[in-house]
């Protein structure tokens, strides 16, 4: 299935935000029983950077990087040939066609260039975070088993956490799962002929529904 690059995935929080609400509620209700809270500990970033599906994506996104250099580079040297092409011509041009041809070259070098590098940079970041989003989707299953194992009421991530004892962190606990379950997760492959593409397709889809 094509993922939309501007659709990002959103920040590893997302992964498992239901499950620490739905674990935030019981804990007022385990309260309101007199009982106490139990607190269990997941950090996103080390699921993400140690489990085996997320130590195939530096290298991955190495390559989608190395491509879409070369891409903009390719359009960076045919910018250049063009404008040496125009400055050997220009003596022969109408001054119509030379003002015009002057003002193409100029929105190409001065805006359309540019855009396109910060487009791309966009799509590769989203194409990052989707596979690290896949990852935590994937986690949050089993997560949601250990939390009913264990009886939890809140689940925090890492982050928010200054201290937590050793028994309350369940990370590697998760990862070891999750490595059974997911071995690689694919960073999307981009192309600049791609994303134009679907940049297109995005405004004329808004351009329609601004007609209704």
């Amino acid at each position: 299935m094509r993922k939309q690059f501007f659709a990002i995935a959103g920040a590893a929080g997302i992964a498992i935000a239901g499950i620490a609400g739905f674990s935030a509620i019981n804990g007022a209700e385990a309260q309101s029983a007199g009982k106490a809270p139990v607190i269990l500990i997941v950090d996103q970033v080390q699921l993400v950077g140690n489990s085996k599906a997320g130590k195939t994506i530096p290298a991955q996104a190495e390559k989608v990087r190395e491509s879409v250099s070369k891409e903009l580079e390719a359009e960076a040297n045919k910018l250049k040939s063009d404008i040496e092409k125009y400055q050997k011509n220009a003596s022969l041009m109408s001054d119509e066609v030379r003002q015009k041809t002057e003002q193409e070259l100029q929105v190409r070098q001065q805006y359309a260039l540019p855009q396109r590098a910060q487009i791309m940079e966009k799509a590769f970041n989203a194409a990052v975070q989707n596979a690290r989003a896949e990852i935590l989707q994937e986690a949050r299953p089993i997560m949601k088993d250990i939390i009913d194992k264990r009886g939890a009421t809140i689940v925090l991530d890492r982050s928010s956490v200054m201290y937590a004892a050793v028994e309350t962190d369940i990370t590697q606990e998760v990862m070891a799962e999750l490595d059974k379950k997911m071995k690689t997760v694919e960073v999307q492959k981009i192309s600049l002929a791609e994303v134009e593409k679907q940049i297109k397709e995005a405004q004329a889809k808004a351009a329609q529904e601004n007609k209704k």
